[in-house]
């Protein structure tokens, strides 16, 4: 809220018309330089001589970069509203004065604070009415309108002319370029927030209807692209598995190469209802996998070479296996294979060489899902040693979807319909890659079932 800025700002010992226009400017994306600021700073104190209170000065300084970005700058002049910003300044604090307002709220201890507060809670309310949040007027776009944008990853603000721009990224990762363009293109089209999604997309808020091709081109001049709506395949999301330290593969370079093949390779494939792809670095799950339609957790199946094992009286690996499926019985290491998770982390831990290599490769869960209806996915019952093997098997379970699926249901709903004992034998063999042509041609699934 503004004014949680504007507080941080007054306590730092600005004044009232400063704290207003430097909360205005983080809040909103102003782009104003200190220097900037410097400019209302002699407004402190109503002029210093009681007159107008600073943090409605501020607040009209701050209007003033804020009204030409919003959908009403066309429809008429900032001093008609500025009018009317004055005026419901005055009717929330009583007056617009300083000298009648210090004795109404100044205190010993906070100075001018809740005078401040309140200012920025009005200034807050009126950018908000502007950008077509509250006090609109309604939504005055066509069904078909919102439909076509809503294909392009803008999303409908409910009772407003407003949607939410959907920004693509490369799993959560922007270049600092790609950044300021984001941010720029936030204030201009925008109404100035940005906000990420669970799926590590960005989505620039408050974008008025006419905006949307403008932020397009803006978008596209900066390598950026909008989407990731409909029923189709989603941008694919993954770990940082590069970075962390349980990583067992390069899950951005796997990730672009299904986000290419994939998300823009079957940018035009309808399905019958989004299908959603994650990779995870490790079976520690952090981007959930196994809650996706299609889910790939890597792995590192342990070698144990059980004539090696001196049966330690404290063994190192058991000691390091962090689920406890390594287990020293009778003097010998046992590892419950149905237990191990393949996270590797026992690997190279035995200071006999007991425990020294391990097979890396990808565990798959199909029909994971979250909303009003969670579906754990299940793991095929194979570890995948290649990415090609990955590959295929993600390209069969898209076509069985598209072919066997019915349209509105989600791939779990499929799975749970056809068998997992079914699907799983499907995905294993080479009749659906036959038959892509065929599936990829049928004129199916026109309208599906993905609403967001």
């Amino acid at each position: 809220m503004l004014r949680d800025y504007a507080e941080k700002y007054y306590r730092a010992h600005r004044n009232c018309a400063e704290s207003l226009l430097l909360a205005a400017n983080e809040r909103y994306a102003l782009g104003l330089s200190e220097r900037d600021i410097q400019l209302v700073q002699a407004f402190g104190g109503g002029m210093g001589v009681g007159g107008a209170c600073g943090a409605l000065t501020g607040a009209l300084a701050a209007l003033s970069l804020i009204y030409p970005t919003t959908p009403c700058a066309a429809a008429g002049g900032i001093k008609e509203d500025s009018a009317k910003l004055v005026h419901e300044f005055e009717a929330a604090l009583t007056s617009q004065n300083c000298d009648v307002l210090k004795p109404l709220y100044r205190t010993e201890e906070n100075r001018c604070l809740e005078t401040v507060l309140r200012g920025a809670d009005v200034l807050e309310k009126h950018v908000d009415a502007l950008n077509g949040k509250k006090g609109a007027e309604g939504c005055t776009i066509s069904a078909d309108d919102i439909k076509a944008v809503k294909a392009m990853g803008f999303l409908h603000c409910k009772g407003t002319n407003n949607f939410n721009c959907r920004v693509l990224t490369g799993n959560g990762k922007v270049d600092n370029a790609q950044l300021r363009r984001i941010t720029e293109a936030a204030q201009r089209f925008g109404n100035g927030e940005v906000a990420f999604t669970t799926r590590l997309t960005l989505e620039i808020q408050g974008v008025p209807f006419e905006n949307v091709q403008p932020i397009i081109g803006f978008l596209k001049e900066g390598g950026l692209e909008t989407g990731g709506t409909g029923s189709k395949v989603r941008p694919v999301v993954s770990c940082k598995g590069t970075t962390c330290q349980y990583g067992l593969y390069d899950t951005f370079a796997f990730a672009e190469r299904i986000h290419k093949t994939f998300y823009e390779g079957w940018h035009d494939v309808k399905l019958p209802h989004k299908f959603k792809i994650a990779l995870g670095g490790c079976p520690n799950n952090c981007v959930k996998p196994d809650l996706n339609d299609f889910g790939i957790i890597g792995q590192r199946v342990p070698g144990f070479e059980s004539e090696k094992c001196r049966g330690c009286k404290v063994c190192s690996i058991e000691k390091n296996c962090p689920i406890h499926a390594a287990k020293l019985i009778d003097g010998r290491l046992i590892i419950d294979t149905d237990k191990c998770n393949h996270c590797g982390r026992c690997i190279g831990k035995c200071p006999f060489k007991a425990m020294e290599t391990g097979i890396y490769g990808w565990k798959i869960c199909i029909g994971g899902r979250w909303g009003k209806q969670v579906a754990q996915g299940k793991p095929l019952r194979k570890v995948f040693t290649s990415q090609d093997e990955v590959m295929a098997v993600l390209e069969k379970a898209l076509l069985l979807f598209r072919d066997q699926g019915i349209t509105g249901e989600r791939f779990a709903d499929t799975i749970a319909r056809l068998g997992f004992d079914n699907v799983e034998q499907q995905l294993m063999g080479d009749e659906l890659l036959a038959r892509k042509e065929e599936i990829l041609g049928a004129e199916k699934h026109t309208v599906g079932g993905a609403t967001c």
